[in-house]
């Protein structure tokens, strides 16, 4: 494979894969969840949300994988970045710890998931070599 393509591939599946985070983040919080908040939301629906968004990482992770044919990391750390600087724009409402503390979880979340599912296409046996 040539450096061309290795830096195409790498661009492309750091597009595809921020792409496919941001979409599938947004069907959980805005459509199945109407609006995933820690102030107005259930206990309940704030964990089957955390899930469903770690689940959305997970995807992620693995198509990027898939993308750049498994040789190198640079669209995890890309996207790894992206859930960084997410963490920064931290919720805030009446009580103050709880946002804080549901934003760095999920966050955490979406961090391990990316590599999981990096670590889950290296494991997978239909996956190019």
């Amino acid at each position: 494979m040539t450096q061309k393509t290795r830096i195409f591939l790498s661009m492309a599946s750091t597009l595809v894969a921020g792409f496919s985070l941001f979409v599938f983040s947004k069907i959980t919080k805005d459509i199945l969840f109407d609006g995933l908040h820690p102030c107005s939301s259930s206990q309940t629906e704030l964990i089957l949300g955390g899930t469903l968004l770690f689940i959305s990482a997970l995807l992620a992770g693995f198509m990027a994988s898939l993308i750049v044919v498994r040789n190198n990391h640079w669209p995890h750390i890309a996207l790894s970045g992206y859930i960084l600087a997410r963490l920064f724009l931290v919720t805030a409402c009446g009580h103050w710890p709880a946002p804080l503390t549901y934003d760095l979880m999920v966050g955490a979340l979406m961090l391990l998931g990316t590599w999981a599912g990096n670590y889950t296409a290296l494991k997978f046996p239909l996956a190019p070599m």
